[in-house]
């Protein structure tokens, strides 16, 4: 599938607040829940933004955004956001991009841009819970990057003809593991908001686990703030290249 289509905005849907936040913050001051997903609008550069926080990959997402896509249709999309390396020549900070053919402009810029490799992406129904297992699903599976919703964001825009493109910053690497339960503390799975208060009642009883949190943290900031730049960097010059 691959779009050819100019007109109306670009969609870019995102799993977490945190994932959002730099490029929502550019885009509007304001955002409002629209077809049960919580959405911003604005313009970058010229160009028409859309953008829904998600949630992670839970039953019944692909119901939800294509819900929202039939309210909100697009030009294209782009889900964007963090991923766990499962191959070990993945770094942390790496951006890697997924079926970027399916939409040119998005595609001439990856081959532009030496700094975005494509990767194979593996969608993972459950939290990974070991480094082992991590590392074992790459084998199996012959992917370098998991996270937790492609599937179901590729079965709603297929329903609805919408080209599909991904562009992620590796989080952690394959023999590391983020703490999964404290990033579930700090994030509604289903809606994607960040719920800092209960990590921080979490947090303040088990004091010693800050040990985990604060390297994982750094981590997935500095994998936030690249992905977030190369975004950017490819809505700036969209309108060039279309």
């Amino acid at each position: 599938m691959a779009g050819s289509a100019n007109d109306g905005p670009v969609g870019i849907l995102f799993p977490m607040e945190f994932e959002a936040e730099p490029t929502w913050r550019k885009l509007a001051r304001s955002s409002y829940v629209e077809s049960g997903l919580e959405t911003i609008r604005g313009s970058w550069e010229g160009t028409s933004v859309v953008s829904a926080r998600i949630g992670m990959g839970h039953a019944g997402l692909e119901k939800k955004i294509s819900v929202w896509l039939k309210d909100h249709p697009c030009r294209a999309v782009i889900l964007g956001g963090l991923a766990g390396a499962l191959d070990p020549a993945w770094d942390e900070g790496d951006l890697t991009s997924f079926h970027s053919e399916d939409w040119e402009p998005f595609h001439r810029w990856c081959q532009n841009d030496k700094s975005v490799r494509a990767g194979k992406w593996h969608t993972a129904h459950e939290i990974i819970d070991t480094g082992k297992a991590k590392l074992a699903l790459g084998q199996r599976t012959g992917c370098g990057i998991v996270e937790m919703e492609w599937d179901y964001v590729a079965q709603a825009c297929q329903e609805h003809q919408i080209p599909l493109v991904g562009l992620r910053a590796v989080s952690d690497h394959a023999d590391k593991l983020l703490p999964a339960d404290l990033f579930l503390l700090g994030c509604d799975r289903e809606t994607g908001k960040s719920t800092p208060f209960k990590i921080g009642i979490h947090l303040a009883l088990r004091p010693w686990r800050l040990i985990e949190l604060l390297p994982a943290v750094a981590g997935c900031t500095h994998a936030r703030n690249t992905m977030s730049r190369a975004l950017g960097n490819f809505l700036d010059g969209l309108k060039e290249i279309s």
